[in-house]
């Protein structure tokens, strides 16, 4: 079940495009929406006087500029959000907003755990921006996160017949399994058809397709809730290969879980991922492991 959605935003176009995503997810949901921005808190070491906190005058009114200027730009933000949901019929999706000083990744991690969030949406910079794309906020969410995370590529749009078609790439990993069933049960009401994906480089490795049947019986099961297959991709160049079945299928959204013998750990590494998610713009769901 999806009854609270958090979307971490830094005011930029990449992250109102993942709000964007978050208000039809919460359409087709039933669910909540939190906006969530982290701003930066220069009070980091207060001096007390009889039970009293005291701060530099110049501190103090640092951090009062960054908080008004953080209201601003959060009631600019709204405002434009507020545009799109009239014109796309979502008015009645329920937004929250909070503004918290402090580490992003830290308070982010901690909200989700003590509000009970079951998805986080969050927006991706261009491909132009840093050659290490997630950055240490993203790696820290994906690492350790307990929700699955939903990566927006900052010019992906979304479409009306979204979320129909989902491929979940696999290595075999036992961990997969418990990622396919929450995939699932995420899907179950949308009329979704799951395409469970296994990449190989060579076409002569005679156990591929019995190691598809056997995840199958031993880690998925019997599944009556959506239409599934299970596929073999055979390509020396990973990323062209799930790139053609992407086009192929029309996939909706790209999902793995972000253990370390994930098939697509590989495809984490800056150059790879850019090709994929920049180039097809679609959305990346990542289960933790």
């Amino acid at each position: 079940m999806i009854t609270k959605i958090l979307v971490p935003i830094d005011f930029s176009s990449y992250s109102l495009n993942a709000a964007f995503y978050a208000a039809h997810v919460a359409k087709q949901k039933d669910a909540e929406i939190t906006l969530i921005h982290v701003y930066f808190n220069p009070v980091t070491n207060p001096f007390s006087y009889d039970h009293f906190y005291s701060f530099p005058v110049n501190v103090a009114e640092t951090l009062t500029e960054i908080v008004e200027n953080a209201n601003k730009l959060m009631l600019e933000f709204k405002d434009k959000l507020d545009i799109y949901l009239a014109d796309h019929e979502l008015s009645d999706i329920i937004f929250k907003t909070e503004l918290i000083g402090g580490i992003a990744e830290e308070a982010i991690l901690d909200i989700i755990e003590a509000d009970g969030y079951d998805l986080m949406i969050i927006g991706i910079r261009g491909k132009e921006a840093s050659e290490n794309w997630f950055g240490t906020f993203m790696t820290e969410i994906i690492n350790k996160a307990r929700i699955p995370v939903m990566a927006i590529p900052g010019q992906a749009s979304y479409k009306e017949l979204m979320y129909k078609r989902l491929m979940y790439a696999t290595n075999f990993d036992k961990s997969d399994g418990e990622a396919i069933r929450r995939l699932i049960e995420i899907a179950s009401p949308l009329e979704t058809h799951i395409s469970v994906v296994h990449i190989d480089e060579a076409s002569d490795n005679p156990f591929v397709n019995y190691d598809l049947s056997h995840f199958k019986e031993k880690y998925v099961g019997n599944v009556v809730k959506v239409k599934m297959d299970f596929d073999l991709i055979v390509n020396k160049n990973k990323a062209r290969g799930i790139e053609n079945y992407i086009i192929e299928k029309e996939i909706d959204i790209l999902s793995v879980t972000s253990h370390k013998r994930n098939i697509i750990t590989s495809l984490f590494k800056p150059s790879l991922t850019k090709e994929l998610l920049f180039k097809l713009g679609i959305p990346m769901l990542i289960f933790h492991s």
